[in-house]
């Protein structure tokens, strides 16, 4: 009876858990795509990054207030993810707080040059 009453208990919380939903965005010159990354608050994402040339995703605020997987959570570094050329990185978080949360590449002149976004949370 025990180990039914576990298997019953496990399935109740994976059913009430939403699953992690998979948000694209491409680093490329001078852009990101989207430039704007709308959440909702509490829910499960993972953050799929692809740079095409190196760049960086900087969102020190949004990185700052939300849960981040532990596992993930050494790739930030100052509120930000260096990638090179033809990398990838996957970020596993729950978003944060209702509000918005900028993000920007700190390469040299790449935000002036347009490479701005942000995420609005819901």
């Amino acid at each position: 009876m025990l180990p039914r009453l576990a298997a019953l208990a496990f399935l109740a919380l994976t059913a009430a858990a939403p699953a992690e939903q998979r948000i694209d965005v491409a680093l490329s010159n001078f852009e990101f795509i989207p430039s704007t990354i709308q959440l909702t608050h509490g829910r499960p994402y993972v953050l799929h990054l692809t740079s095409k040339g190196g760049h960086s995703f900087a969102a020190k605020a949004f990185f700052a207030a939300a849960t981040i997987a532990p596992a993930d959570r050494a790739r930030i570094k100052e509120g930000k993810i260096e990638l090179e050329s033809g990398e990838t990185a996957d970020i596993h978080f729950t978003a944060p707080v209702p509000g918005n949360y900028p993000i920007k590449c700190t390469h040299f002149l790449h935000a002036s040059f347009g490479m701005t976004g942000r995420f609005v949370v819901h």
